[in-house]
């Protein structure tokens, strides 16, 4: 699996944002792909034959990959505007590159997290990406990885969050000593 290739899953052939993308379109592309995938996901659930799984796999998985590329890009811009950039920035829009950059920034802010979950997504999303249409030919293990990807979605709305109060806490820092400035000037 070479996430580098443009032949690989979540190479080139992947990207699907015309650069640059702002978050707004980030956040619709992601809205409207989530529920493609949801409506494909409930197509195979409801299919019932290993055939029919394996028809609708191929769509599914594109649909994952193109979601892990739409929800990564997002992390990664919330996260780049937040934090220190203490790891190089993706150098393209493959999911490899973008976790690499989101999980790797993510340890270095907090090298003490001994929790596990970035190593759950990390796992998880390289099932998901090495996943081919054979590994979801019955309901129970299309489930199994379809609760990996929620697993993965909680995980990055978890790093969105931690993104968007470091934000909110540097704009009030920042209003507070222009507050301060004003105060001392008169």
């Amino acid at each position: 699996m070479g996430a580098s290739s443009d032949d690989g899953p979540g190479g080139a052939r992947d990207a699907v944002l015309p650069r640059p993308a702002t978050r707004y379109e980030l956040w619709l592309r992601s809205q409207e792909t989530a529920q493609r995938l949801q409506d494909v996901y409930r197509r195979m659930a409801d299919a019932g034959s290993p055939e029919a799984y394996r028809a609708s796999a191929p769509e599914f998985l594109r649909l994952v990959r193109r979601l892990l590329t739409l929800r990564l890009t997002a992390v990664a811009t919330g996260r780049r505007l937040a934090f220190e950039q203490r790891v190089p920035p993706a150098g393209g829009v493959a999911v490899a590159a973008l976790w690499a950059e989101v999980f790797w920034a993510a340890r270095a802010a907090s090298p003490d997290d001994d929790s596990g979950v970035l190593e759950r997504a990390d796992a998880s999303i390289r099932g998901l990406l090495a996943c081919a249409p054979d590994d979801l030919a019955d309901r129970y293990a299309l489930t199994a990885w379809w609760l990996r990807l929620q697993q993965v979605e909680d995980t990055f709305a978890g790093l969105e969050v931690q993104a968007q109060a470091a934000l909110e806490t540097r704009e009030e820092l920042r209003e507070h000593e222009l507050e301060t400035r004003r105060l001392h000037a008169r």
